[in-house]
This record gives structure tokens, sequence and C-alpha cells, in this order.
């Protein structure tokens, strides 16, 4: 009788007092810091304990995965080889955490209308964390096991079976969807994870007593015991008619969890058989796992475009124009792009822009407003001073710069377009962009300097040809102007001679009275003959030598 009390006594107090160790400070690899008890580091793990939610537990971490472990002295108990707790009092001793790494892991009933989660005592679990360690028993005990124990270390020893993940999906909650809907979701995700391998066991919110929200009953499933956690929510968008079901997975490889968070966008009128098509449920799961995707054929989505005023013309930025709005266009693309309307009039422009996000077997509605938009192109660059050329024809000594860097050039037609940058000394660059229906857009290029010993002759044959051109064209234009007065002067000198054939006429009129009119038209036809003929050589000069510039500029310019 007296050895049962002894042993009620001792099984009371190992319940009833806290597990021995010794407080450090630890910190991981990843930045995290915490003062915990060391309950021992044993086969390459560090057991820690502590109290969570007036529970304390001890849980085990991969000795990799800490940066140090310091205690009270200050001594970095990483660098020891092997660390064994010795606790206060001789009669307890709990230097192995296997067994108190059980009492953490609890098992969880079954959800039901009527069956709630309730915790287990703290005295069942410390009693049996006690029962189970093999330091508890007598000293007499111990050595009669140590030759056995002896022999068996020469006998190969079995693996033991790894324990398959605990896995809890908390059912899908619903906000503005009908229960049912989510029901059949929680359902469908079941399924998957059965199928994945996994043996979920599904739950309400409801069923986690004192907690209203995902961390705590994250937490409080964690005690428990489960590694892998599932959250599904369902959540209305009316404006798109359309459903996005989220998942959020929770899963505990060590003590601290890993979360992921997958979305996707059904059709409120078919839900399900839209989560079905394309395997868009299952990549959800995958997400949420972290795992590799699925490739399945994409979507078609629409998209219906309204203006005001109708009539204006839809496009994207890598698309030509795509209709006249109203209007409806299907696409398969599901990441979000820029749509834009404009509408020009007598070279005035009207237009708008907005960024949408297709929705899988959905239509996005989108309304705009145009207003009046007056387009520029600042184009800038660096080094300053560089050539703006047109890119729709190869460019060649007697292409003609647009504009030099840097400068700002209106447009009037919207869509694609492209320009070439040229500068002496750095890499031809070819810039392909979008007008947009903005008042500005921006181009600022980074030119790249030339290294490549046949670059730079190519570029330095062509700088040459281009100033050669431009001195016959100067050239040119001298004899031009030269020519054209040349041309002037002869025929101020052809009238010249006229007016004194005119007047040698007169004077060989019979009858003519040689007096002082005599004279003095015989003094003005020497004068007109005198001025043709200066006027005919300094035309005739002249006329040289246009040609001649014509001649050289021609040279110059072939």
């Amino acid at each position: 009788m007296k050895k049962i009390i002894l042993l009620l006594a001792f099984a009371l107090t190992a319940a009833f007092a806290d597990p021995e160790g010794i407080f450090v400070d630890v910190e991981l690899l990843s930045g995290t810091k915490q003062r915990a008890k060391l309950m021992g580091i044993e086969n390459d793990t560090v057991s820690l304990g502590g109290y969570i939610q007036n529970k304390f537990t001890i849980v085990k971490i991969a000795k990799k995965q800490f940066k140090k472990i310091v205690d009270e002295k200050g001594t970095d108990l990483l660098s020891a080889k092997k660390v064994i707790v010795t606790p206060s009092s001789s009669s307890q001793k709990t230097p192995v955490v296997k067994s108190s790494s059980s009492s953490s892991e609890k098992k969880l009933p079954a959800s039901s209308s009527s069956q709630k989660i309730a915790p287990a005592s703290s005295s069942s679990v410390s009693s049996s964390s006690v029962s189970s360690s093999p330091v508890a028993s007598s000293p007499a005990s111990s050595s009669s096991v140590t030759k056995p124990a002896e022999k068996a270390v020469e006998k190969p020893v079995a693996k033991p079976t790894p324990k398959p993940v605990k896995t809890v999906l908390v059912a899908y909650t619903s906000d503005g969807v009908e229960q049912s809907v989510a029901d059949q979701f929680t359902a469908l995700t079941t399924r998957l994870l059965m199928e994945a391998g996994e043996n979920p066991q599904v739950i309400r919110k409801s069923d986690i007593k004192n907690c209203n929200d995902n961390i705590c009953i994250q937490s409080e499933l964690a005690t428990y015991g489960f590694r892998s956690i599932y959250f599904g929510e369902i959540v209305s968008n009316i404006k798109t008619d359309s459903l996005a079901l989220n998942l959020t997975h929770a899963f505990y490889e060590d003590s601290l969890p890993m979360l992921h968070r997958a979305t996707i966008n059904l059709s409120r009128k078919t839900a399900f058989s839209d989560a079905i098509t394309n395997n868009k449920l299952k990549n959800q799961l995958l997400d949420a796992q972290g795992k590799d995707l699925i490739k399945s054929k994409n979507s078609r989505s629409y998209i219906h475009v309204e203006t005001d005023p109708d009539g204006a013309t839809i496009s994207r930025v890598d698309k030509d124009a795509i209709c006249k709005s109203p209007c409806t266009f299907v696409t398969t693309d599901t990441s979000r792009f820029n749509l834009h309307a404009y509408w020009s009039v007598d070279r005035h422009l009207w237009g708008a822009s907005t960024s949408i996000m297709p929705l899988p077997g959905d239509t996005v509605h989108v309304s705009l407003k145009l207003k009046r938009v007056a387009p520029e192109i600042r184009i800038m660059t660096f080094p300053e001073g560089a050539s703006i050329y047109k890119a729709n024809t190869p460019i060649t000594k007697r292409s003609k710069a647009i504009a030099k860097t840097p400068e700002k050039i209106p447009v009037y037609n919207m869509g694609t377009d492209s320009i070439l940058i040229r500068k002496a000394g750095y890499r031809d660059t070819l810039i392909n962009f979008f007008v947009a229906p903005v008042s500005q857009i921006d181009l600022s290029i980074d030119l790249e300097k030339l290294t490549d010993f046949d670059e730079i002759e190519k570029q330095n044959k062509w700088l040459h040809d281009k100033k050669m051109q431009t001195i016959g064209e100067a050239f040119i234009g001298g004899a031009a102007g030269t020519i054209l007065i040349g041309s002037l002067l002869m025929y101020f000198a052809h009238l010249d001679y006229s007016d004194a054939d005119d007047i040698k006429n007169d004077l060989k009129i019979p009858g003519a009275v040689k007096g002082t009119n005599y004279q003095n038209k015989v003094k003005e036809n020497k004068k007109l003959v005198n001025q043709g003929d200066n006027k005919a050589i300094a035309g005739g000069i002249l006329l040289g030598t246009g040609a001649a510039l014509l001649g050289v500029g021609l040279y110059f310019y072939f």
C-alpha cells in the first residue's frame, strides 16, 4: 500500500511540475530572437520549451536553423558537441526530449455540430511524458538494462517509419455567397487533397473556441500537432459578376509556418464548371502548396467597352486598333494590361486610358469618357545632341534628321511607331514605342559607346559621306543662286541691247536732222550698248561660276 501511495505522489508531482531546463537566448538564421528553456541538444536537433496559451510545450528545431544559443553565462551552446540539461533536483531528470515532444501532439476530434475541440489537461500531458521517460526509472533498473542495450547496438537498427503529416481543412467561408456553394467547394478541395495523398480532417471555424481570426485558429491547431492547415474563403465581386476563391496554406516544417495564398476568379453563374475547366481548382491547390502548376489552355475572357462619345478606336499598347466603341472583344490574356480609346476629328485628338484585369470565363465592363489631349513625345538622350530619324526607311547619307535631342515632337496619329537615334561615336539605338492618348510620352535613352573597330570605321565613313553631301548641297545651292543672278544680268543686257537697237533704227530714218536731239540719241545708244556689254560680261561670268559650282556640288553630292 505504501508503494502505491509513493508512486501516485511521484506521478502527481511530475504532472504539475514544470519540465526542467536552462533559460537561453536563441537566434535563428532568419533573424528571429526568443528566450526559452533549453531541454537538450541531441542528434543535430534542439529541443526548446515554453508556454503557449498557458501550456508548457516543447518544440524541436533542426540545429542548422540556429545562428546562436547563448545561456545566462554568455556561453554559446552550439559549439558544444553534446548538451545535457542538469535539473535542480536529483530525483527528476529530463535530459532526453523525445518523450516530452509527445506532450505537444494531441488528437483533434472530428468536426460535427455537437462535438467541439477540447484541449487535453496539463496533468495528463505531463504524466504521459514522465511515464515514457527512461530516466525516471530507478538506478537498479537502469543498470539491468545496460548490457542488453550494448548488445543491441551491434545489430542493425531498422529506420523508423515517418509519421504522416497531419492535415486539416478549415471549411470555406462565404461573403455574399450561399453557404451551399461554400460547402460544395469545401468538398471539392477535400477530394483533391485526398487524391494528392493527404487525409484531411475538415472542421469549421466555429469548432475552435475563443478564436475569431485565422491566426488564432492556426496557432491553436498547431498545438494539436497539425502541420498542414488550409483555410478557404469565397468573396463575391458584384461589379464583374464573378467570385474570388481564396485558399491559404500554412505548413509547419519546423516551429515557424510557411504561408502560401492562391486566388482564382470564377464566373458567378458557372462557378463549378469554371473551377473544373482547365484544372483551375487543382492549380490553385498546387499554388497554395508551393508546387508547379499544371499547364493548360488559356481561358477566354470578354472585354466590353463603351465610350462617351461613341465611335472611339479601342487599342492595346502592344496591338493595333481592335474595334470601334461600343464593342466587345475576346482575349486569352489573364494579366493586367492598359486599354486605350481615342477619337480624331480635324487633327484634334480626344482620348482616355484605363488599366483592366480580365477574368477567365467572365465579361469585364469598361466605360471611358474621352477628353481633349495633345500628345507630345519628349526624347532625351545621354549624351545629348543625337540625331533623330524616322525608322521606317533605311538611313543613308541623304536621310534628313527630324530633330536633335533633347526635343519635343508633336504627334497626331495613335498606335505603334519607331525612331532611330544616331550620334557619332555611339551605337545606333532603335526605339519602338506606343503613342497613347496622353499629354506627354517620355522617352529616355542611354546611348552605348562604340568599341568595335569595324563599326567605328563604318560610322566614320557614313559621317564623311554625310559631310561631303552637305558640302555638295552648299555648292549646289550657291551655284543655283549664282546662275540665277547671271541669268538676270544677261536678261537685263538683252533689254539694253534691244533699246539701243530701237534708237539706232530711229537714227536711220531719212531726212533726220543731225541736231541736238540726234546727238542725244547717239549718246543714249552708246550708253545702252555699254550697259548691255557690262551686264552681259557680268552675267556670263556668273553663269560660268554657277556652272562650275554646280559641277563641284554634284561631284560632292553624288
